[in-house]
């Protein structure tokens, strides 16, 4: 779990962690701070009702963007299965065991769980210092006491699917759009065995801070290596944090995806995800992916 400066929703994302079904002894949480100037995992930390209950683990990286994170925490964890979950995704009781569960199939090598955005806190931004409770538009709340029947809560939270989760949807449901699964892999609740995720060379380091896919980019590579996407029903719930930046860095980040594939036509991944393109048009243009792509170089 990368983080960044988050408060509560950090802290509610850990306390959902609380609920899970699985056994602890069967997991753990590496945590991993890419703030520059730590403090913030420290408030949430202090604030969680018997800390020690949670297995985490704790690592600083210092402000070298999600990828470099995400990468730190996989090479620090002992399990098999590794499951990104970004620090504002709040974990139903049974994620992590149906994740686990959905490995056991031997052809399920990147699985991604649903999610679904409360869009009552787009337009919130994370407490500084850290409060107890997010509130939203109209007064709507969530706070740690809301998490042991967060499913009660969630229809007065605005629940709704974002365009990449509805993208998701539809290219696992359709035969039309499967040389496009690799948009599936998308960073939160999306697990990958270690194995496979390691052959590819994990998140690629180049792209540094600059925001806008690099969790998608990590499934074109897995996709060229031949390996299987699979959906998971089980749902997680995710806080978001409206961008008024997202049209212009998406068209950005895949242009460099573009030149460092050196293929043009993936620059249309962009234009998609900004909404300039529809997912026809993109399939059209990228036909299926090929084994030939650069495998992962970490940033100098």
């Amino acid at each position: 779990m990368p983080t960044r400066d988050r408060t509560t929703r950090l802290l509610l994302t850990l306390t959902a962690l609380r609920h899970q079904t699985l056994d602890r002894e069967r997991f753990e949480i590496v945590l991993v701070d890419d703030a520059p100037d730590p403090g913030a995992v420290e408030q949430v930390l202090s604030a969680l009702p018997d800390p020690q209950g949670l297995p985490v683990r704790r690592a600083a990286t210092g402000g070298r963007g999600a990828a470099h994170a995400r990468n730190t925490g996989a090479r620090l964890a002992r399990g098999e299965v590794l499951l990104f979950l970004d620090d504002d995704t709040l974990a139903t009781p049974r994620l992590l065991e149906a994740h686990l569960a959905a490995h056991e199939d031997a052809d399920a090598a990147v699985v991604h769980g649903g999610i679904t955005d409360l869009s009552a806190f787009a337009l919130t931004p994370d407490p500084q210092p850290l409060r107890p409770a997010l509130t939203g538009a109209r007064g709507r709340s969530i706070d740690p006491g809301a998490l042991t029947d967060l499913d009660a809560h969630v229809p007065h939270l605005g629940p709704r699917r974002s365009f990449i989760e509805r993208t998701a949807r539809k290219v696992t449901r359709s035969p039309a759009y499967a040389a496009l699964r690799w948009l599936t892999c998308i960073g939160t609740s999306t697990s990958i065995r270690r194995t496979v995720f390691e052959r590819v060379g994990g998140f690629d380091e180049h792209y540094g801070e600059l925001w806008g896919g690099e969790d998608l980019e990590l499934g074109l590579r897995l996709a060229a290596s031949g390996a299987t996407f699979a959906p998971l029903d089980t749902v997680a719930y995710h806080l978001p944090t409206a961008r008024r930046d997202t049209g212009d860095l998406l068209p950005r980040f895949w242009h460099r995806v573009a030149e460092r594939h050196d293929d043009p036509r993936l620059a249309g991944v962009g234009t998609y995800l900004a909404g300039r393109l529809s997912l026809d048009e993109l399939a059209e243009r990228l036909g299926p992916v090929d084994g030939h792509l650069p495998a992962a170089t970490a940033a100098s």
